[in-house]
This record gives structure tokens, C-alpha cells and sequence, in this order.
């Protein structure tokens, strides 16, 4: 009796592939030595936005904003972006610890010390290796998919590891919205407590200058865009 040939979904095997990859990619964010300072409960809507806002603008290549379907070059370009900030990442603490014989260690606790240290050692010892692993296993296995699967995901993490910070900082990003984002999320308990929209500005100037800020009308559609709605400034109507 001749044997039954197997039939292969290339859909499905499309999707099983990239669903592998995803799911190495979310374990990986999950050993980041970076603890959430957001809490689990309790956010306003608006931090959410501000999340995803701040994650459109860190992966622009990904295009998180639009229809969050899973295709090889989107999930091309968030493992391009997140091994293009891995090594600006690294490169930037190899430098900073270069100048480490400039740093009066005698201004830190044996608590700091210790803190910083297992820092250090989760990130380029355990994450960063990790985030190698991972780039090296997708790009490998995108050899195996089909020409236009392949090429769309050679392509899009090409285009999104080329896209490396030049500087320390988050002013090396070329864009200024990700200073306030990260300002603002940082420091979002203090944002939700603001009184108006020109009490936000205030502030925003007053932390990076109007320069870097731009006017009043900017920062309006920057919680147009992340949906932040404060009070209208003025006296309340009397009660009849």
C-alpha cells in the first residue's frame, strides 16, 4: 500500500513559526532586570496609551499602532529593534564603566553597589546572551520559509536594526516625544494630579525647555493623543 502524502498547510506553518518566535521574544522581556514600576492595577487609561504610544515610537518599523496581526516582518522588525537597542545598550555601559576610576564609589551604599552589580550581571551576562540566542534562531529559521516570507523578514529586521541610537540617552533617538513619554510616564501619578493643560506644559518646559517642548499647541495634541483630559480651567457655575 503506498503511503499517504503528508499535506502542509503553508498558513499554518507560517503562523506556527512566528508563534515560536513570539513566544522566545516575551520570555525574553520577561528577564529584563528592569523591574515595572507601573502598577498591575489602578493605571488611567491614558498610561496605557502612553505605553503603547512610547513602544509605536521606540519600534516605529513593527507599525504597533495599526492592525496587531502577527506577520514576518512585523515580528521581524521588534526582534531587529530590540537587538538594535540591546547592543546601544551595552555599548553605552562598556563606556560608563571605562569612567568607572572617575566615580567616587565612597558616595554609595554597600546596598547601591550591590544593587548595580546584579544589574550588570543580569543584563550582559544573562539578557543581552539571551537576546543573541534569539536573533540568531529567527534569522536562521527564516531561511527555511518561503522566498517572500523570508524576504519580507530579512527585510523589515534589516530596516529596524539599522535604526541604532548614536548617543547615550534617550536624546539619541532623534525624537523628542520619547523624552516626554518617558518623563511623563515615569512620572505619570504627578501628570494625573496636574490641573490643566497648560499646567502640564509648564511643566514639561520647565524640565526640558521651550526649545525642546515647542508651544502650548503641541502639548495639546499630545494628550489629545494619549486621550488626557483635565478640568476646564475657571471659577465653578453657582448652584441656584
Amino acid at each position: 500500500m503506498a503511503e499517504k502524502e503528508i499535506q502542509i498547510d503553508p498558513a499554518k506553518s507560517r503562523q506556527e513559526w512566528l508563534r515560536r518566535l513570539a513566544n522566545e521574544y516575551i520570555k525574553l522581556e520577561q528577564t529584563m532586570p528592569v523591574e515595572n514600576f507601573l502598577p498591575d492595577e489602578g493605571c488611567p487609561k491614558w498610561v496605557e496609551n502612553l505605553e503603547r504610544e512610547m513602544g509605536a515610537t521606540l519600534f516605529p518599523v513593527a507599525k504597533l499602532k495599526q492592525e496587531s496581526k502577527l506577520t514576518p516582518g512585523r515580528l521581524a522588525a521588534i526582534i531587529g529593534h530590540q537587538c538594535a537597542l540591546g547592543v546601544w545598550l551595552i555599548e553605552w555601559l562598556e563606556k560608563e564603566l571605562q569612567k568607572q576610576e572617575e566615580v567616587d564609589g565612597s558616595k554609595l551604599t554597600a546596598e547601591q553597589l550591590k544593587t548595580g552589580e546584579e544589574f550588570l550581571i543580569k543584563l550582559a551576562d544573562h539578557w543581552y546572551p539571551a537576546l543573541r540566542r534569539l536573533a540568531k534562531r529567527a534569522l536562521c529559521s527564516c531561511v527555511d520559509q518561503p522566498y517572500d516570507d523570508m524576504k519580507e523578514f530579512l527585510l523589515a529586521y534589516a530596516s529596524a536594526f539599522a535604526q541604532k541610537p548614536t548617543g547615550p540617552g534617550f536624546g539619541s533617538f532623534g525624537n523628542t516625544a520619547i523624552e516626554i513619554y518617558n518623563f511623563m510616564l515615569v512620572y505619570w501619578r504627578i501628570i494625573d494630579r496636574l490641573n490643566s493643560v497648560h499646567h502640564l506644559h509648564e511643566v514639561l518646559v520647565k524640565v526640558f525647555g521651550p526649545y525642546r517642548i515647542g508651544d502650548l499647541k503641541r502639548t495639546e495634541k499630545i494628550c489629545q493623543r494619549l486621550d488626557i483630559h483635565y478640568r476646564k480651567p475657571g471659577r465653578p457655575k453657582k448652584l441656584k
